[in-house]
């Protein structure tokens, strides 16, 4: 299981119902260093019981992000952490604690994965129960793909985009008019631009 933590609460919840063999909780970049501050404190205390409690049952792993902000810096530092386990492996992910932007990464991380990540579950703490988000694919082809991985590199206009593509001009259009209303590019006197969306549409 792949968590946000905060008061650890809800995490614990999550693993008395979902019984994961193993916790990946995902931390602030050197968590232990910081200092005189009561967030931290209370994420560092969480985290001690939840070792204490389940010492004897579950293996618990670090993932540090460089910034609990960064939607697109988390979501890459989640995938990466899936790519790199057992394929057999059976994850979920649990996002009912900690800051928004860190749930956002881990949600898109298993959209983006979603042949590795079973389920996305965040608890409801009026009632104490679990609430399984959907999963769903984004609208998005190979095609589209490359053309974002070519924008990312660098801002580009329509004439440059046939060219690199070798692609009609009618089809690029098309497939720049979907990435525009999907929020994945934007348009800039005339050149094209990546969103932030569209960075994390290319992990």
């Amino acid at each position: 299981m792949i968590s946000t933590v905060y008061s650890g609460n809800a995490i614990k919840y999550a693993i008395t119902k979902l019984s994961p063999d193993v916790l990946i909780l995902v931390v602030e970049k050197d968590l232990g260093k910081i200092k005189d501050d009561e967030n931290i404190e209370k994420k560092k205390k969480a985290i001690s019981e939840i070792k204490s409690f389940f010492k004897n049952t579950l293996e618990i792993q670090f993932l540090e992000t460089k910034s609990l902000y960064d939607i697109y810096e988390i979501t890459k530092e989640v995938i990466g952490k899936i790519d790199e386990l057992n394929e057999n492996d059976e994850i979920i992910m649990h996002i009912s604690e900690g800051r928004k932007p860190l749930s956002f990464g881990l949600t898109f991380a298993a959209y983006l994965r979603k042949k590795r990540v079973k389920a996305i579950y965040y608890i409801i703490a009026e009632k104490n129960e679990l609430l399984k988000f959907p999963m769903f694919t984004f609208p998005i082809g190979e095609t589209q793909r490359e053309l974002l991985k070519i924008i990312f590199k660098e801002p580009e206009n329509i004439e440059s985009l046939i060219k690199r593509t070798e692609k009609s001009r009618s089809v690029v259009y098309q497939y720049i008019k979907e990435l525009e209303e999907n929020g994945f590019i934007e348009r800039f006197n005339g050149d094209i631009k990546i969103t932030e969306l569209g960075r994390i549409m290319i992990l």
